[in-house]
């Protein structure tokens, strides 16, 4: 296995011991020594891919989001469904509080390197989402007058306005009940028909 390969095998694991423990006993419980411990790394790895267990959550949003919706890819039936069912799924077991939310956010828009590397983040996140719409709309499913990376741009506007809402907790809804409302009118927005 060449150099690059077994970075990326490294990396992987971290992740996936990492989502693991946040499922289990919650972000605020897990210690980057039980990720490291778990991946079978030493703590130093760790801090060769992600500066921080906040950098290493700021990745994984994106990563546990398009895991879902990849779960639901090839399921026969309309696109939209499977995609509002992806967001409550991931918003149903989000696996931060509104308090460590906003720690998080104030982490990204607080330091330059931060901000570049959640945008380079949220580009692939973009792309990603804007590939299932693009299904959609082949299948005319999703209205076509708009591309499908605006109708992506657009739906990642949304999560992330949702996600800063709730984190300051200026509503007594969940963030999944918050979600379900936002995508309701945004998925009826985007439908053909």
């Amino acid at each position: 296995m060449n150099r690059e390969a077994k970075k990326k095998q490294t990396r992987a694991r971290i992740i996936e011991a990492a989502i693991g423990l946040f499922e289990r006993q919650g972000y605020e419980a897990t210690t980057v020594q039980q990720i490291t411990d778990l991946a079978d790394v030493a703590k130093g790895t760790f801090f060769n891919y992600f500066t921080s267990k906040e950098d290493l959550i700021l990745e994984l949003q994106g990563f546990i989001l398009m895991r879902e919706i990849e779960s639901k890819r090839g399921v026969p039936g309309p696109i939209l469904p499977q995609l509002h069912e992806s967001l409550q799924a991931y918003a149903r077991h989000f696996p931060m509080t509104p308090p460590l939310t906003r720690a998080v956010l104030q982490g990204i828009y607080g330091s330059q390197r931060v901000g570049t590397a959640q945008f380079a983040r949220s580009e692939e996140f973009l792309n990603y989402v804007a590939s299932i719409i693009a299904i959609g709309q082949e299948r005319g499913e999703i209205r076509n007058d708009m591309s499908a990376d605006k109708i992506a741009r657009l739906a990642v506007q949304c999560y992330y306005g949702v996600l800063m809402f709730w984190a300051l907790e200026q509503c007594q809804a969940s963030l999944e009940e918050q979600m379900a409302a936002q995508f309701d009118v945004f998925f009826d927005g985007i439908r053909t028909g």
